[in-house]
């Protein structure tokens, strides 16, 4: 309205061009359907925090490298009570004409140890398809610090509108640029590239054999004092996803192991009380003959030669052979005439690894 109470000129054009639409569409045969905006009709892409108040009915769960993203969805709607959506009044909202409203439901659950997510990128990104269309739902950002402290796990509910009936629904899941996409009817899930994180996520493998550094029976008398001789060769991790190398190829896995292997820089042979200097040589380790894609950092890597490699391999479950090679040697001390010049030790062995 004007000041003086007259109708505004641009109300009395849009009246107009709506009626002659109407007008020519009615004399061509073709059926008109009008839709209020702004009023009680909710159109595809509408999305508001929120529960439905009834069940949710479909349930599956996502994995990712940083954990499991459990989704849960509703039976379609026709309409809700207007303050479950955010809007005000007691009554109800419909959804517009070819459209559902579906109530969806998350939580987040880490599946790593909590220093291991910190290295990981935390964030992901959730999507609904149906009908034909897509609506984004946003990223998310876990908080490991709070999750930690508090023990509670992130979790949203929340309405959406999408086009069709909305039987069709599928749930979209992106972590760093891969999407995993899951028919919420069935529960099916294209997991893409992740494959390897089904069905547990990141899967890890024992070795079948202890480590030995004391592989010579001369070795057994070697006193290492306060120091160690001491092999270890840790679990197997297999995981489609690092943060240093991204996504691996699909139907390959990262393999990632550590191997320690200490010893003194000095040691005593027993027999005689002679002193003796230990000479390393570098550790080598092959996976199926293999060499790794990324070996121990330089700042990861101390004098006794620990550290973590890192391999491409096949996404199967066959058994894996890793090769160490960590020689040793302990030289006896100038001067002294007792006691073998040089004593062996340390590894040169390969352990099986299987699930």
């Amino acid at each position: 309205m004007d000041q003086e109470g007259r109708p505004m000129l641009g109300s009395r054009r849009t009246a107009w061009a709506v009626a002659v639409v109407a007008a020519l569409a009615i004399g061509a045969g073709v059926a008109v359907a009008v839709v209020r905006l702004g009023g009680d009709s909710l159109a595809p892409g509408f999305v508001a925090d929120g529960t439905s108040g009834s069940a949710l009915t479909r349930e599956t769960e996502i994995q990712l490298p940083i954990g499991v993203v459990r989704l849960a969805s509703g039976a379609p709607l026709d309409e809700i009570a207007a303050r479950r959506v955010g809007k005000e009044g007691d009554g109800s909202v419909r959804a517009a004409d070819d459209a559902a409203i579906v109530p969806v439901a998350w939580s987040f659950r880490p599946s790593l140890a909590y220093d291991d997510l910190l290295g990981y990128p935390t964030t992901f990104s959730l999507g609904l398809t149906a009908g034909g269309e897509r609506t984004d739902l946003g990223e998310h950002d876990i908080d490991l610090h709070e999750t930690a402290e508090s023990g509670v796990f992130p979790e949203g509910s929340l309405i959406a509108v999408v086009a069709g009936d909305g039987d069709d629904l599928e749930v979209e899941v992106t972590y760093e640029d891969q999407t995993q996409t899951v028919v919420m009817a069935s529960g099916k899930v294209d997991p893409g590239r992740a494959a390897a994180l089904y069905p547990d996520g990141p899967a890890s493998y024992g070795a079948s054999d202890p480590c030995d550094a004391r592989r010579t029976p001369e070795a057994r008398l070697i006193d290492a004092g306060a120091g160690s001789i001491y092999c270890r060769i840790g679990p197997l991790t297999r995981t489609p996803y690092l943060p240093e190398l991204g996504w691996a190829e699909e139907g390959r896995v990262w393999s990632i192991v550590d191997v320690t292997v200490t010893a003194p820089r000095s040691v005593v042979w027993l027999p005689t009380g002679v002193g003796y200097q230990v000479r390393r040589d570098a550790v080598v380790v092959s996976l199926e003959g293999g060499e790794p894609v990324r070996g121990p950092r330089t700042d990861d890597e101390p004098t006794d030669g620990s550290g973590t490699w890192v391999f491409d391999s096949a996404a199967d479950d066959s058994p894996l052979s890793l090769h160490v090679t960590a020689p040793m040697t302990a030289v006896r001390e100038p001067g002294a005439a007792s006691g073998p010049p040089t004593v062996p030790f340390g590894v040169d062995a390969t352990f099986t690894f299987q699930r």
